[in-house]
């Protein structure tokens, strides 16, 4: 709960619906396409505009998080990667996905809404404002960050330079924005 950020809020409530009207068509969902109908659907607010998919994966986790809480199926699961047709590397570490999907498929979600939305609240009120850090900078303390540990980090933490920027400028530590990047490839 503590990398947890407003924005993520914002777009885990978004999500979320579209999640249980796609769980009950029995479908699945690239992380982009779910970026692009939240858009389409949430044009007036500024946080979804500016949602991109490689940082989908962190909203997803409050939608976990809250799954997990109320004993419910993993909504997380009908996201796929559009290229391999399956689910994040940290989901597939964790759990068999197609075992996830058949439960998520015959869950009943109707009552599941209200339950969210209180969820949600609650958590706004546990996380403590982060201050918003503007791009330039944000780039910069990333840059700062890899020079300086740039012996000890994977290599493939080079594919996650736009997660790592959003994730500061939403007020995320550099070193936590870092170490999340780590355990998700």
């Amino acid at each position: 709960m503590s990398h947890v950020t407003q924005t993520d809020l914002v777009l885990a409530s978004v999500y979320f619906p579209l999640l249980v009207k796609i769980a009950k068509s029995k479908e699945l969902i690239s992380y982009s396409k779910l970026v692009e109908h939240a858009k389409s659907i949430h044009s007036d607010n500024g946080t979804v505009q500016n949602a991109i998919p490689v940082s989908t994966g962190r909203r997803l986790d409050v939608v976990r998080m809250f799954t997990n809480q109320s004993n419910c199926p993993d909504l997380s699961s009908l996201v796929v990667n559009e290229g391999t047709g399956e689910c994040g590397a940290g989901f597939l570490r964790s759990f068999n996905p197609e075992v996830v999907r058949k439960e998520v498929f015959d869950f009943d979600w109707t009552q599941v809404k209200t339950d969210f939305e209180g969820f949600i609240t609650t958590i706004e009120k546990k996380i403590k404002p982060r201050k918003r850090i503007k791009e330039p900078k944000a780039r910069q303390l990333m840059a700062d960050y890899y020079v300086a540990h740039k012996n000890s980090l994977p290599a493939a933490i080079r594919n996650q330079r736009d997660y790592l920027i959003e994730s500061i400028m939403d007020g995320v530590a550099v070193e936590d924005a870092f170490q999340d990047c780590i355990t998700r490839i």
